[in-house]
């Protein structure tokens, strides 16, 4: 902006509040403020300093989507943010724009914005960040700039494609949770699990089984907080599933994190103890499935890393991985890199190995670190459909945060558990 566009709408905003606009006046103000919404706050704010602050503060969530004119798979998202006298500027993070979007002041207002275009079907968490500049007490002439995270959101596209199944039902049986601790060996400690035992729980029947790490987020019940937030419904979405009888009755475990979790979900120790002390404890416990294509391991992130590692490594045992954003690019030497610098340790092993007969549910959201994320799930579905794996793959508009997860996890039990698929698996169990 040059500096006779600063100065036209400082005199916008200082002297022009008791007349009207002219046609060029009104029409350099809406691309200043391109939203119906942002320009009517402007509007009032010229007439009413401290309408714009009622507006703000009315806010039950600080963004606004609406739908984009003369495009109807677009949706404008109006972000906004109070300052203060010390805010040098404010960043938001989260959705399309990678390296986030600046804001900007509306008038001479302590309220700013910025907007962003989205696709209708897109949904992702955000934040914002405050970085502001004040004096220091101990050295004159020098400014101190400081950062505040001052909120957390998220949007809701009117068209993204939320899952019906993470609300309870009243006239739906709710299946159990149970804790149990066990010794593990491969673990060398004592470790916490939850087992979901399925409403009206017929020991005469053969079960799939479901192993989710980030089990403390995973067994969280419906609504249990803002959408932002990391939990997943997953007894919620069971009960809701084998209701509806579209999938059969089914056991899940929840393997809760102690304490060193970027190390376990990467290791050997943790598919071990998977695949051969709970998978052992759970089936003389319960009647789960004789057919390993019936047996998931589910995780997000790391744990899909480890899902995908513990069929490679026991594909007898566990015959079907879901996983959500996985983090495919670690190797012995990265453990969180950005920009990957060497080929993913589980890629390599996949590369160089037969196929193992596993079934595959890969997803990842657009809005997950890039390539660094999307381009990893692409690379390995690519090589698991030449060596021909059963691969199902979903990309949809969001990010690496529960607020997908949960809406797309009974996208993937279905790819691997629907009663098609499972009906013929106990055929082949007889």
């Amino acid at each position: 902006m040059n500096k006779f566009i600063v100065l036209f709408f400082l005199f916008l905003t200082i002297s022009v509040s008791a007349n009207e606009m002219n046609s060029k006046q009104k029409q350099l103000a809406q691309k200043e403020y391109p939203t119906e919404t942002l320009y009517q706050l402007w509007a009032d704010y010229r007439k009413n300093e401290h309408s714009i602050i009622k507006f703000y503060d009315g806010l039950a969530e600080k963004h606004i989507v609406e739908l984009k004119k003369g495009n109807p798979k677009k949706a404008t998202v109006t972000y906004l943010a109070k300052g203060s006298s010390e805010t040098d500027y404010i960043l938001q993070s989260g959705g399309p724009d990678f390296y986030g979007l600046r804001f900007k002041k509306i008038g001479n207002s302590n309220i700013y914005f910025c907007i962003q275009d989205i696709p209708v079907d897109a949904w992702f968490n955000y934040g914002v960040n405050e970085f502001k500049r004040t004096p220091s007490h101990e050295l004159n002439g020098l400014d101190l700039t400081t950062m505040e995270h001052i909120y957390d959101g998220a949007v809701i596209g009117p068209e993204a494609p939320m899952s019906p199944y993470i609300h309870a039902n009243q006239n739906v049986p709710k299946g159990e949770l149970r804790e149990v601790f066990l010794d593990s060996k491969f673990m060398n400690e004592e470790r916490k699990i939850l087992i979901y035992i399925p409403a009206n729980y017929n020991p005469q029947i053969a079960h799939n089984l479901i192993f989710q790490f980030d089990g403390e987020d995973y067994s969280q019940g419906p609504d249990e907080g803002p959408a932002w937030q990391g939990w997943t419904p997953m007894p919620t979405i069971l009960d809701n599933l084998i209701h509806e009888q579209k999938i059969v009755p089914t056991i899940a475990v929840f393997i809760n994190n102690q304490g060193n979790r970027s190390g376990d979900l990467i290791s050997k120790k943790i598919t071990d103890f998977v695949a051969i002390e709970l998978v052992s404890w759970v089936r003389s416990n319960y009647n789960i499935s004789k057919n390993q294509s019936d047996v998931v391991v589910s995780g997000a992130s790391r744990g899909g890393f480890a899902a995908a590692n513990t069929a490679l490594r026991h594909p007898t045992i566990v015959g079907s991985v879901l996983s959500q954003s996985g983090s495919f690019y670690y190797t012995d030497k990265e453990n969180w890199p950005i920009y990957p610098e060497f080929e993913g340790k589980l890629i390599l092993d996949y590369k160089k190995s037969e196929n193992r007969g596993i079934n595959f549910y890969l997803e990842v959201g657009l809005y997950d670190l890039g390539l660094g994320r999307v381009g990893i799930n692409r690379q390995l579905r690519d090589i698991l459909l030449l060596k021909n794996y059963q691969v199902d793959y979903y990309q949809y508009k969001s990010g690496h945060a529960h607020i997908g997860w949960r809406h797309t996890l009974a996208k993937g039990l279905l790819s691997l558990l629907a009663v098609q698929k499972t009906n013929k698996s106990l055929k082949q169990d007889k």
